[in-house]
């Protein structure tokens, strides 16, 4: 069975899945040559797993797999069968995480005895799947990223000195409209490769290609230090600039925990902006040209969800190559992305209940 991938999508939160029925034991070709009546060589199984550009993904409270056999008017000729996956994050292997029917079991001997039965060929093998999450869950930010930056601490040491201290401060770091933000000389020197190779005894002062006096505080920080110091506003110009000044200065070993950091940022800023397409529409650009790929899912989770019949007109009307023209490498276009998902996500039927809960 080739993958069939479907979205589900609420608010700001979405998720890619795919799922597909996977064998194992001899390939089939072989099979067919030795022995085309046996079928028993092999191992069946529905296997369930992300398949999207979002880093993490919230836990499972129950996800239930029911296949069945049915006609051309989908009417059952047999009796279907029923797997409900045990609640929690996907069981992982060497290559991928994955929701998975047992190796062993009634599942895998129905699977055994419908697949490539000839009596069987003209009918089709229905998979339905429910996924039930909880709420909070979906849409927390504590499910959008791996690994995160650490806050700056309490306590200071030697090398936040060198960073906050003004008794240590010999130099300055210009943006374009003119400010200044005062550091260390020596530390950046040591800290960096390019402020090495750009940097001479004799200077003061050195301008960067950054609008935001923000941006840079958020790199030397990092450069300095590996904790994020978050800006008291984050938008999606800053962002766009912080990740492009951390490429430039020096990312450091741990470059993804910051990428995570500014996408969790993004996110919160995100659900306070949901109503505002302008706004969406630029930290989607931010995300897709940066490739941080759960804040894109989810700046297309909340187009698709508050924005899309409002967006598709805004396409059609106000063309832009920033969303329609493909990226390095035969990358997927922003516009195409966002459609992909929206169709996927039409495969899927959405609700939501009130559950109560118990005191303890």
């Amino acid at each position: 069975m080739m993958p069939h991938k479907f979205v589900t999508v609420h608010q700001y939160s979405l998720i890619n899945w795919q799922i597909e029925i996977s064998e194992s034991g001899l390939p089939g070709f072989i099979r067919n040559i030795i022995d085309p009546d046996r079928r028993d060589q092999s191992t069946f199984q529905l296997v369930l797993q992300t398949a999207g550009l979002r880093e993490k993904c919230p836990p499972v409270r129950s996800i239930e797999f029911k296949i069945r056999v049915v006609d051309i008017g989908d009417k059952e000729i047999m009796s279907p069968i029923r797997y409900v996956h045990p609640p929690g994050f996907p069981s992982r292997n060497m290559f991928n995480s994955s929701y998975s029917t047992p190796e062993r079991g009634p599942v895998q001997e129905f699977l055994q005895s419908v697949i490539g039965v000839k009596l069987l060929e003209n009918f089709d093998l229905d998979i339905q799947t429910l996924i039930v999450f909880d709420v909070k869950d979906f849409l927390s930010m504590e499910n959008l990223n791996l690994s995160i930056g650490s806050p700056m601490p309490v306590e200071l040491n030697f090398r936040y000195n060198l960073l906050m201290n003004q008794n240590f401060h010999n130099f300055h770091l210009i943006t374009t409209t003119g400010q200044g933000f005062p550091c260390n000389k020596e530390a950046l020197f040591v800290a960096s490769p390019y402020f090495r190779k750009n940097l001479t005894a004799e200077m003061t002062y050195f301008q960067l290609r950054t609008r935001h006096l923000e941006a840079i505080e958020v790199a030397i920080t990092w450069m300095l230090t590996e904790t994020y110091h978050p800006p008291a506003v984050m938008t999606p110009e800053l962002a766009d600039e912080i990740v492009k000044l951390t490429l430039i200065v020096g990312r450091g070993p741990n470059q993804r925990k910051l990428l995570g950091s500014i996408e969790r940022h993004c996110y919160e800023e995100l659900v306070k902006n949901h109503e505002d397409m302008e706004y969406v529409k630029n930290l989607l650009l931010v995300a897709h040209n940066n490739r941080l790929g759960s804040l894109q899912e989810a700046c297309h989770a909340c187009i698709i969800t508050y924005h899309f019949a409002d967006f598709q007109r805004d396409m059609m009307q106000n063309p832009s190559p920033e969303f329609t023209d493909h990226g390095a490498f035969h990358q997927q276009s922003v516009l195409r992305g966002i459609r992909d998902n929206y169709t996927r996500g039409l495969l899927v039927k959405s609700f939501t209940r009130k559950t109560s809960q118990k005191s303890n």
